[in-house]
This record gives structure tokens, C-alpha cells and sequence, in this order.
């Protein structure tokens, strides 16, 4: 344990079954092979053509062109931990994730065929993982997640953080969790990701918003990209500053700036079901969302990872904004979601241009 008496940690139940004589023991780190279902080049184009994401003398200064972005299906423990004795650690820039909430939830897929909706039940492999996040209640969905961040630590490179997208179920112990390992110091933001729709409660205020903690590898090495991020200005700003007798000059100056950077509340819509990114995907996260995200705290070229990566919506975005990426999911049915996703993208060198141009 710490001599530091102003160390606090979080204490659940078998935590301690990780000490041996006063000392952590590692988080064991298997290295497994990854077996190579399918090898993509190249991203698929309306027609059928296949299209490079860049051409060949535009390609960002460290993005190799020998790399080969990763989706893996299988637990994110096992394939973290193989990523790290195969010579990731220290190499991934931002990882965002959506992990479970503690809701309870099983692994079944509620989706739309058709017009038909569909429920796709779990596998004996999801079972498993079911039963062992959920069957002691917080103390094992918290020995699930302290693992896992511990695992992804170890992979973020020292100008890396890294996103953890949760609700009020968990969002405070994670926080005093991400503490512990991280470091307090490391925490950058609490960010409340607010939205208009759902949240009718009779006895209790509407919940209508999600956090999404922001930690950092080393707070003073983070990458950070304000300009990439800016919000154009409402018109009742400029028509303020004009009121107040600014000089054309200067409300000049405050439009080139190009909008103002976002607080730590964001006021970005879900995903609806007339938007042309709906999958009917249960838990899918807009791309507006992940592509703050990924403008703000990576460069093109840089590798993105998301380990509990659902319908893709982070692999989709980074592909289009010009970043290596790595993804996995437990379930079968989110990798093939998120696959036909990546293959089907067609405008990403246009986004990419509009983006960094």
C-alpha cells in the first residue's frame, strides 16, 4: 500500500486478492496470436471501386504506409493484453470507450432487418463474459474495468488520454478509480454530453445527458488541438460585441478565429432514425461526438483505439479523418456492424480534406 497520506483509492470486494505479501501482483498478460480472417487495403466507393484514403504523396508525415489497421473480434482483456507483448505499449495516441454501464444489460443485440425488429441472442462466449462482469454486482464490474484501464494505460503513448464514456450508474466510481491509476493530476475534464431526447421521469428530474471522463497519459505532454475543434459564433455574439461599440477591426479578429472553443458541455444529438448514420445499433454514438473527439486530442496519423468498439463509430470516423485505428468487440455482431460500416465509407478523402484543409 502507499505511504502517501493523501492517496485514496476505491475498494471493492477480492481487490485485495491481487496483493501478495503488501505487493500488487502484474495483471497477467497472455500473448495470444491474432488469426487473420480478411485483409482490407483499401476502403470501398459508391460503384464498387476501391479508393486509397490518400494519395500516395499526401499521406500524413507518421502515418506508415506498411501499417494495417486492426479490427478484432474477442475479449478486449486478451487482446489488449497480446497488443502490449507484440509491441503496442506506448504506441496508441487516444483511445475512446463505451464500456457496459452496470445496467444489468445482457450481450443480446436489439436491432432492425428490414422493417422487422430482431433481437440476436448472446453466444457461449458472451455468456461467459456476461457472468463474469455482472455476477458480483459493482465489485466485479469493477475488478472488470480496473483491469482493463490498468491494460490501457500501459498502451498509451506519452502525449495519449484517453475517454471513458459512461452514465450515473458508474461514472463516480470509475472516476476515483481512473484517479488511482492515472493519477488525479492527469485528470483533464469531466465532460457532460447533453441530449434532447428521451428522460420522462414522474418521481425524479429527466436524465438527459452522459459524462465522459478525460484522462491523460501526462497531463503536461497531452496532445490538444483548440483550433481544430471551434464552434462558429451564434450571430447574437457579433451583433453583442457591435452593441458594445467594438471596432470592425477587432470583431474582425474574433471571426477569424473561426468560433470559440467548446466548454466542457456538449449539446450534440443522438443518432435518429431519419440520420443517414442510423444502424439501429442500440448503444451507437454519433460521428459528430467521436469526431471532436479525435480532431481535438490526435493528429492525422496518429493511432486511435477503441476497445468496446460497438457499431464503429470511432473506427469509422478515424478512418476518415486520417488516423490509424484499432477496434474490438466480444460480439460477433458488432464486428460484422462495424466491418460492412468501415467498407462501405466513400467520402472520407473529402472529409479529411475539409477537415485538415
Amino acid at each position: 500500500m502507499p505511504d502517501n497520506k493523501k492517496y485514496v483509492e476505491l475498494l471493492w470486494a477480492e481487490k485485495y486478492d491481487r496483493y501478495e505479501k503488501g505487493e500488487k501482483k502484474p495483471i497477467e498478460k497472455p500473448n495470444l496470436p491474432f488469426q487473420v480472417v480478411e485483409t482490407v487495403n483499401k476502403p470501398r466507393i459508391r460503384g464498387g471501386y476501391t479508393i486509397s484514403l490518400f494519395p500516395e504523396d499526401e499521406y500524413p508525415a507518421n502515418y506508415s504506409k506498411d501499417w494495417k489497421n486492426l479490427l478484432i473480434w474477442g475479449d478486449n482483456k486478451l487482446v489488449m493484453s497480446s497488443l502490449i507483448k507484440q509491441g503496442s505499449a506506448g504506441k496508441i495516441n487516444l483511445i475512446y470507450i463505451d464500456p457496459p454501464f452496470l445496467t444489468g444489460a445482457d450481450f443480446t443485440i436489439r436491432t432492425k432487418l428490414g422493417n422487422e425488429q430482431i433481437e440476436k441472442e448472446p453466444s457461449i462466449i458472451e455468456e461467459r463474459a456476461y457472468k463474469d462482469t455482472w455476477s458480483g454486482g459493482i465489485a466485479s464490474y469493477l475488478r472488470y474495468m480496473y483491469e482493463r484501464l490498468v491494460l490501457m494505460r500501459e498502451l498509451l503513448a506519452e502525449n495519449g488520454s484517453i475517454y471513458v464514456h459512461l452514465d450515473w450508474h458508474v461514472g463516480h466510481y470509475v472516476k476515483v478509480m481512473m484517479d488511482e491509476i492515472f493519477g488525479a493530476e492527469n485528470f483533464l475534464n469531466e465532460i457532460i454530453w447533453w441530449y434532447k431526447a428521451g428522460a420522462v421521469a414522474d418521481k425524479s428530474f429527466g436524465r438527459k445527458h452522459d459524462i465522459i471522463l478525460r484522462f491523460a497519459k501526462d497531463s503536461s505532454l497531452t496532445t490538444f488541438n483548440p483550433d481544430a475543434i471551434r464552434i462558429p459564433y451564434e450571430e447574437s455574439t457579433i451583433e453583442r460585441l457591435k452593441y458594445a461599440g467594438a471596432r470592425e477591426r477587432d470583431i474582425q479578429k474574433v471571426l477569424d478565429r473561426g468560433g470559440k472553443v467548446p466548454t466542457d458541455v456538449w449539446d450534440i444529438g443522438i443518432v435518429q432514425g431519419n440520420s443517414d448514420e442510423f444502424l439501429a445499433f442500440q448503444t451507437q454514438k454519433p460521428e459528430a461526438l467521436l469526431e471532436r473527439i479525435i480532431l481535438a486530442s490526435s493528429d492525422p496519423g496518429d493511432i486511435v483505439a477503441d476497445f468496446f468498439c460497438g457499431s464503429g463509430t470511432t473506427l469509422a470516423v478515424a478512418e476518415k479523418l486520417g488516423r490509424r485505428w484499432i477496434g474490438s468487440d466480444l460480439s460477433k455482431f458488432a464486428i460484422q456492424v462495424t466491418r460492412k460500416r468501415l467498407l462501405d465509407i466513400h467520402n472520407s478523402k473529402d472529409l479529411t480534406e475539409r477537415q485538415n484543409g
